[in-house]
């Protein structure tokens, strides 16, 4: 049921916009997580794919993709809390 409900997640429509707030975010490493709102898997999100500065408890939008290793966050942007 997990998966089922983690899977219907990652399938909405191409480049629908999703919320969440960011888990954790290394600056030095250039990586980090992610945590989407309604959702209880958290989201990769790499230093390349972002639109702005983020820090940890910043509220975000991102487009969701999965990717080989996982789903992964694509032009993370900050957002109005």
């Amino acid at each position: 049921m997990f998966l089922k409900k983690f899977f219907s997640f990652l399938a909405p429509e191409k480049n629908q916009e999703k919320k969440g707030q960011v888990k954790f975010f290394n600056r030095k490493k250039g990586y980090g997580f992610i945590l989407p709102e309604n959702a209880d898997e958290e989201v990769f999100v790499h230093a390349s794919s972002l639109e702005s500065r983020i820090h940890k408890g910043d509220k975000v939008a991102f487009e969701l993709i999965s990717s080989p290793k996982g789903p992964e966050a694509r032009n993370v942007r900050l957002v109005e809390a």
